[in-house]
């Protein structure tokens, strides 16, 4: 996981392995030379079912952008033709036909079904992007190095997000012992701090009692206060590492109507309800130590509910549409790539090395990846209209879940 104060390039490398699904990337030949020369050891990094054409859409590197035509046993791959040669990171579907799809270099591709063609470059520094989200009329598109790009006329144009002033809400210290009291974030604004407390009774005395220490993100309490009231503070904030506000990678972004959720590095989860104009920043915890955030990769909402999940194995869920959380047990220390709800509400979660399974009464049920074959990491789970879900990763794999089981389904031409 991603410590506060890591160097950006570190917190790039980490965005560029998220988006490479955290494992060794295997070969392939570009979908541009046709389905005759491509190789079954193609890597899916992201997928999507279009309701239109019935089918899931796959997409990865060398401009490899295919539709998977899944049976009861099987699957069968057909590349589309004369793609750009960008290695595509992320898919989203904008409509029951047409998707937007993104690349490493921070370029946007639109899919019509049948020709990718480029739409924008959203990235100034040529970073990838993470993930796309679509509601109506409404596009937001998330990656490395602080990307937060929105449309309002579904894909066609882009205008830039600046996260520069998050609110952070009161929040109460769980101590007040002689510590580093760490706020999980850095860059406060020294103006908007509001820290309240007492001693003894009366309040506690600035460079005395404690010493705040707004940049980095901490207040270093000197001598033992009460906790009758708790010690307290509120402020805003600019997210990043200390002293470089706006370096974090974004690699979730979940739209409800004009609520806006993303989730990234340094275990940052913010939320909108005002289509990006202003933020607040959710799941805060305060701890006496150097804090090791979750480095979220993924995510999914369905209503209230929305799923988190990201480097060794860590989880949580809300019920309440963000506003609290819940953490999960791990299924393993092995990183979570995608996650998704089955037609019963039931979590399903992929990632490295082949972790694949399910959430039931409060433990996760692992598939057996021996049993099926896995040789690679997994990554997008899609929803299939029969109620099944289809887990698609490197290699090709393709793994499917239904009535309450995994199976292999073999991907061919």
């Amino acid at each position: 996981m991603i410590t506060k104060g890591t160097h950006s390039h570190i917190a790039v490398g980490a965005a560029l392995a998220a988006t490479f699904a955290l494992a060794p990337v295997i070969a392939q030949e570009s979908a541009a030379s046709g389905a005759a020369n491509a190789s079954l050891r193609t890597d899916f990094l992201d997928a999507a079912f279009m309701p239109g054409p019935g089918q899931v859409y796959v997409s990865g590197h060398h401009g490899m952008v295919a539709k998977l035509d899944v049976g009861d046993d099987a699957a069968k791959i057909t590349y589309v033709p004369d793609t750009p040669n960008a290695d595509f990171t992320a898919l989203a579907r904008i409509s029951d036909s047409e998707a937007l799809i993104g690349g490493s270099t921070g370029r946007l591709y639109h899919f019509d079904g049948n020709v990718v063609t480029e739409v924008a470059e959203l990235s100034e520094y040529e970073e990838p992007i993470l993930d796309i989200a679509a509601s109506g009329d409404s596009v937001w598109v998330v990656g490395a190095r602080g990307l937060v790009q929105r449309s309002i006329d579904g894909g066609k144009t882009f205008e830039e997000v600046e996260i520069r002033e998050v609110t952070q809400p009161k929040i109460e210290f769980p101590g007040a012992q002689p510590a580093d009291w760490y706020f999980g974030v850095s860059n406060l604004d020294v103006d908007t701090v509001e820290f309240t407390a007492f001693k003894g009774g009366e309040p506690a005395v600035d460079e005395e009692d404690y010493i705040m220490y707004p940049d980095e993100g901490f207040v270093q309490i000197q001598q033992d206060l009460d906790m009758e009231p708790p010690p307290s503070i509120a402020f805003t904030f600019s997210p990043g590492p200390p002293f470089r506000a706006g370096d974090v990678s974004w690699n979730v972004v979940m739209l409800d109507g004009n609520n806006v959720t993303l989730a990234g590095e340094f275990g940052m989860i913010l939320q909108s309800s005002d289509n990006g104009e202003t933020w607040i920043r959710r799941d805060t915890e305060i701890v006496p130590r150097e804090p090791e955030p979750a480095y979220w990769m993924t995510g999914m909402q369905q209503g209230e509910q929305i799923w988190l999940g990201g480097a060794a194995g860590v989880s949580q869920h809300s019920v309440d549409a963000g506003a609290t959380w819940t953490d999960n047990p791990k299924p393993g220390r092995e990183g979570i790539f995608g996650i998704t709800l089955s037609n019963n509400n039931q979590p399903i979660i992929a990632g490295a090395v082949g972790l694949i399974g399910t959430l039931k009464d409060g433990d996760w049920q692992l598939a057996d990846r021996t049993a099926l074959k896995l040789l690679s990491w997994l990554r997008t789970p899609v929803a299939l209209p029969d109620g099944s879900v289809l887990v698609t990763g490197g290699r090709a794999s393709a793994i499917r879940y239904k009535d309450g089981s995994f199976s292999r389904m073999p991907v061919g031409f």
